[in-house]
């Protein structure tokens, strides 16, 4: 789940065939995120979509986004190809709009300021909808999620069911998440109620965060909800939830303030909703819990 500095992946935000431990030189080599699927196909253009579409971008074009390559499900490199919820998404969106998607994998807590300097034109990062965050970027939904620990398969510390459960335990998070900032505030509470503070580690990408905790430098780690489960069955027993979700938020994509491209990526969305292609994809990735029943845009 990603803060203001900006859960998601407090929805960032499961990786078929693909191992928990991704090792950190290959997200690095694959930075530009060429490899990744791009919507090219104007026979698949929706007319309905693209009467929405900024004008420049009616008869075609391209449209430029960050995104994160190691929050799997959501997105995440297989071998050199970006493969996951997102990339799917994306590629059927810009189908719908007649326009080529380009992606560009940006750290995840640098997301946000880019998209306020116009860098890009919008971010599939498995970003959470906060009222804090809407304030910076625009955003639009097409998934739900929530908070969800894992810590080691055989550990017995017992349930974390809420941000309390923190209290006297060492937390392996991704910068720039909510999860951190959630962290920070519990540590503080368990203080103040006389209890040993929450012990926070930092990284800058939800795996290396993930590692820390199966390595033993750390007793858990947090994430969106659309991505733990995922996580811990292609782990084989190495981690496991720690207890139920909570904190239960609406996901999305992000754009900057104003963006002309709003309409647009609702309107593809709910019509992936409507046609039966969104069932498919989160469907595909074991994720029918993350689905929502209809797209909205928060631009306020």
């Amino acid at each position: 789940m990603k803060a203001t500095t900006q859960p998601r992946h407090a929805l960032k935000k499961p990786m078929a065939a693909a191992s928990v431990l991704l090792s950190v030189a290959l997200l690095s080599a694959c930075g530009n995120g060429a490899a990744a699927p791009a919507a090219t196909s104007e026979a698949k253009a929706n007319a309905e979509v693209q009467a929405l579409l900024p004008e420049e971008l009616k008869k075609g074009g391209t449209v430029e986004i960050a995104v994160d390559s190691a929050y799997p499900p959501m997105d995440f490199m297989e071998g050199d190809k970006m493969v996951g919820i997102e990339p799917e998404i994306w590629t059927a969106a810009g189908e719908l709009m007649g326009v080529t998607i380009k992606p560009t994998t940006v750290a995840f807590d640098a997301i946000v300021p880019a998209l306020q300097s116009q860098r890009y034109q919008a971010s599939f990062a498995g970003f959470w909808i906060t009222e804090e965050r809407t304030k910076a970027v625009d955003m639009v939904s097409f998934f739900q999620s929530g908070s969800q620990y894992l810590v080691r398969g055989d550990d017995n510390k017992g349930a974390i069911d809420s941000f309390a459960d923190l209290c006297g335990r060492s937390v392996a998070l991704q910068s720039g998440s909510y999860e951190m900032t959630y962290a920070e505030d519990a540590g503080k509470e368990c203080e103040n109620a006389g209890k040993p503070t929450v012990q926070i580690q930092g990284y800058k990408t939800q795996d290396q965060a993930t590692l820390a905790v199966t390595s033993g430098r750390a007793d858990a780690t947090g994430m969106g909800a659309e991505v733990a489960g995922y996580v811990a069955q292609q782990s084989k027993g190495k981690l496991k939830t720690a207890g139920q979700v909570f904190h239960t938020v609406e996901g999305g994509i992000a754009l900057p303030k104003g963006s002309k491209l709003s309409a647009a990526f609702q309107a593809a969305f709910n019509k992936l909703i409507a046609d039966g292609k969104y069932n498919e994809i989160f469907a595909k990735w074991g994720l029918d819990s993350a689905k929502i029943a209809e797209s909205k845009a928060h631009t306020s």
